[in-house]
């Protein structure tokens, strides 16, 4: 009844621990969807030694095109009446697929929302995502992140919807194209996959790859226009845009440690804003109360080279003080 997507690339050191974590699911009937991205170690070899223990798991090699390759390839596989998705480094509970599979059937869901957790080496912080409502509330309180939702394969695969070719933040573009969509949700408000955070891996790789968050909100605001969501969800549009480029990617920028490069990709970020959000300050969403949104209000030519600084310095102390 329920598909998992593992797509994995060169993740022989990590890949078996989340084999192991879906098949000892309460939840017994999972068919388990590995798709190797051409890796250059022995991730193939492993997981074609799990499919051939394990009739539910399947194994397919394909060219080296990406994680947004990967997962329209595995999307393609899929022909049971739920899928999922679980990244080749991370680890789910053992009831997780069983309750969000209830979930499902008990509200007749077109996508199921859980917790998670944000696993560092030696500490845990536990994220819980909803409840919010379908609509123009998804669009402002969804997180981001593909493998603590189950989704409704008809519902998904009639929809014009596909992973953005080439770039990182693809998960970002599925689920904020979903949105207008209004997908019946439910909610299990549990955490149930352990989201290892590991310095270096290529989520904390804040190199000039940041610059793919530009081209993938460019497709998304090209989405909204081209199947006639623009004018209604405008408004939240523009409080998404501004909530990532001068929060998520322009902290993640700071931290590159190139300077020259670090310049480059948060003014990029800043000017991207600017550039299609030209009147972002005057959002009625971003005029409500709340320091984030004060702050947002606060950045402009002569405030950005010393929030420049100052968020540098906290990204940087806050990746210690959790890697410690």
């Amino acid at each position: 009844m329920i598909s998992v997507i593992v797509p994995a690339y060169n993740a022989e050191k990590t890949l078996g621990a989340s084999l192991e974590s879906l098949l000892n699911q309460t939840y017994k009937d999972l068919n388990i969807i590995i798709v190797d991205d051409a890796s250059s170690d022995k991730t193939r070899e492993i997981g074609a030694q799990y499919a051939s223990q394990f009739s539910n798991i399947h194994i397919y090699s394909k060219a080296n095109e990406g994680i947004s390759a990967a997962r329209n390839f595995g999307l393609s596989k899929v022909e049971t009446e739920y899928f999922g998705f679980l990244d080749s480094d991370d680890i789910a509970e053992p009831t997780m697929f069983e309750k969000l599979y209830q979930s499902a059937k008990e509200n007749d869901s077109d996508l199921v929302v859980c917790g998670f957790w944000w696993q560092y080496p030696n500490r845990s912080l536990e994220k819980i995502e909803g409840p919010y409502q379908s609509g123009k509330e998804m669009l402002n309180s969804c997180v981001a992140t593909l493998w603590n939702k189950l989704y409704r394969t008809d519902f998904i695969k009639k929809l014009p919807l596909k992973f953005p070719f080439g770039y990182r933040y693809e998960d970002a573009y599925f689920l904020y194209c979903l949105t207008p969509y209004k997908p019946k949700l439910s909610f299990v408000l549990e955490p149930f996959v352990h989201y290892m955070q590991r310095e270096g891996s290529i989520t904390h790789l804040n190199n000039e790859k940041v610059k793919d968050m530009i081209h993938v909100f460019n497709a998304i605001l090209e989405f909204y226009q081209q199947n006639g969501f623009y004018d209604a969800y405008k408004v939240d549009l523009e409080y998404l845009f501004t909530r990532f480029f001068l929060g998520n990617s322009f902290l993640r920028a700071l931290q590159i440690e190139d300077k020259k490069l670090r310049n480059e990709v948060s003014d990029l970020s800043y000017n991207f804003l600017n550039e299609v959000f030209p009147q972002w300050r005057r959002n009625e969403l971003l005029k409500k109360g709340g320091l984030k949104n004060l702050y947002f209000r606060s950045i402009n030519g002569f405030t950005l080279p010393f929030y420049k600084v100052v968020l540098r310095i906290y990204a940087n102390h806050k990746q210690s003080q959790l890697y410690k």
